[in-house]
């Protein structure tokens, strides 16, 4: 593995909410062993919430119950990368990939020859371009902080002008929260950081560790293997664009792929496995997700519909819209 970074998991360029285990059964109900794979280590758990709140434009407030947790992304990064070199994996940071040559990774420590190449590079991602399989088509910019202060401990969405296209959030820990959000550039005219600011301005809180990012918004890519190469999480485009989740679907995902790797390093057995195995997990809930964030845009521009589509939904259809199923019926 090589990372751009010399710190892995830093900056942190995430909301970090990670759904409970009983949740993920609902959103992806077709995978199996959810237990095993997000079998999180406590010491990466920042903070619990059983309620999540949408926030409507003029302040009207929908609870649902929805239990998640909120990660130390630092940490959570870090205790990763760990049981992977204790599987065996070999880490080296501060290295980028420059291209790619049928089985050559050329990167600026020099040529690595490999079997199989994974991409896990983000939306922006390199590894995509040079295999040939594109980026995904739309990204939002997202902007977080740590705030410290008082927090209940639901997990808050605000909608309206506040980010334009998308939402701000408030994710409590146990000490302070972590405060952001996400928009459309096209309906902001504010700077990430100016936006920021002003939403934890009505918080009276003061904003520290700011770090911005991009959101595939666009559902996944058209295909995630090409050749001897594989795309798992951002550079996949495997994101519920619905609320911009992405860590459960990248674990789902990364696992596939491994297992898809290791039957055609040991089996002879074909890399387009991952593609089908993927979708066949995900791929519904991602799609459903992808429909309800076109439905939402028609909304987005105007406070007052938008105001107006969350009081037809309701609860139910908030509730079924967080967990990526069909708002009706």
């Amino acid at each position: 593995m090589i990372d751009r970074r010399r710190e892995i998991g830093y900056p942190v360029q995430c909301g970090e909410l990670l759904p409970d285990i009983e949740e993920m059964h609902s959103i992806f109900p077709a995978t199996a062993g959810l237990e095993e794979l997000f079998d999180i280590d406590p010491s990466v758990v920042a903070g619990r919430s059983h309620v999540l709140e949408f926030i409507s434009p003029r302040g009207r407030v929908y609870r649902i119950d929805f239990s998640s947790c909120s990660l130390d992304r630092r940490l959570f990064d870090k205790h990763l990368t760990k049981k992977a070199e204790e599987a065996g994996a070999r880490l080296i940071t501060g290295e980028s990939l420059l291209a790619i040559d049928d089985d050559i990774a050329k990167t600026t420590m020099g040529e690595i020859r490999a079997k199989v190449i994974v991409g896990a590079d983000g939306p922006n991602s390199l590894t995509a371009r040079e295999a040939g399989l594109g980026r995904p088509r739309l990204s939002y910019p997202a902007i977080t902080c740590k705030v410290e202060g008082q927090f209940d401990d639901s997990v808050k969405m605000f909608f309206g002008s506040v980010a334009p296209g998308g939402y701000a959030w408030i994710i409590p820990k146990k000490s302070g929260a972590n405060v952001g959000l996400g928009y459309c550039s096209g309906m902001c005219k504010e700077r990430p950081s100016a936006a920021l600011e002003r939403f934890v301005s009505t918080l009276g809180a003061k904003a520290r560790d700011k770090t911005l990012g991009f959101v595939p918004m666009s559902g996944p890519l058209r295909s995630t293997v090409a050749g001897r190469t594989l795309l798992v999480g951002d550079a996949a485009g495997q994101v519920m664009a619905s609320n911009g989740g992405g860590i459960p679907t990248a674990m789902i995902a990364g696992r596939e792929a491994g297992e898809a790797i290791r039957n055609h390093l040991s089996n002879g057995g074909k890399l387009a496995d991952y593609e089908r195995r993927w979708r066949s997990l995900v791929g519904g809930p991602l799609k459903t997700s992808l429909r309800t964030r076109r439905l939402a845009d028609i909304f987005f521009p105007s406070n007052t519909m938008l105001g107006f589509s969350m009081a037809l939904l309701g609860k139910r259809g908030l509730d079924r819209a967080v967990r990526c199923k069909r708002l009706f019926l």
